[in-house]
């Protein structure tokens, strides 16, 4: 009787195992169907634009990787100071630049708020070299720059700490959130 009872179990956990398997080959068959079919379809929006819509389209784009390239720069050579500080002036130049292309209204806001991120972090090290009238500087334009975009707290405090998280998220460090904000 003993033998009985542990046949039908095996049965039923031969059967069950068919059909997980069964369900998962099916699964990733389907999976991969659906997942074809949506990319042809975002292939076949983007395929639409003709022109001088795809013009605009890959100078936002192109305009988009400057400014993060130029940040890239900017963050990387930090741990040298002279590097840092080059690279630093060639990111806010850059991005003045960018700024003022009529083709580049569009990213417009975006550019701002990296410029004066860049101010901010320009102050932040120029203060460490005890350049109080630079740091002053850079840090007056990125007030204005962060009031321009709408930001109803742009006091010095609140512009350092936003540069810092800034900073500590392109060095992979975890951001701590200050309770209350």
């Amino acid at each position: 009787m003993v033998g009985m009872i542990k046949r039908p179990i095996g049965v039923w956990f031969s059967v069950a195992l068919i059909i997980l398997v069964s369900g998962a080959w099916v699964g990733s068959k389907a999976g991969s169907k659906i997942a074809q079919y949506c990319d042809t379809r975002q292939r076949q929006k983007q395929a639409t634009l003709h022109g001088p819509e795809s013009a605009q389209h890959d100078s936002v784009l192109t305009q988009l990787y400057a400014v993060q390239l130029l940040q890239l720069f900017a963050v990387v050579s930090q741990n040298d100071k002279k590097l840092g500080q080059k690279y630093l002036l060639n990111e806010i130049g850059g991005l003045e630049d960018l700024r003022r292309r009529t083709d580049a209204q569009e990213i417009r806001p975006v550019v701002d708020l990296y410029l004066g991120l860049a101010y901010v972090d320009a102050a932040m090290a120029e203060e460490h070299d005890n350049d109080k009238a630079r740091a002053s500087k850079h840090m007056d334009s990125a007030k204005t720059l962060f009031q321009s975009l709408g930001w109803r707290d742009y006091s010095e405090e609140t512009l350092r700490m936003v540069a810092r998280r800034d900073l500590d998220k392109w060095k992979g460090q975890p951001q701590t959130r200050q309770d209350g904000k």
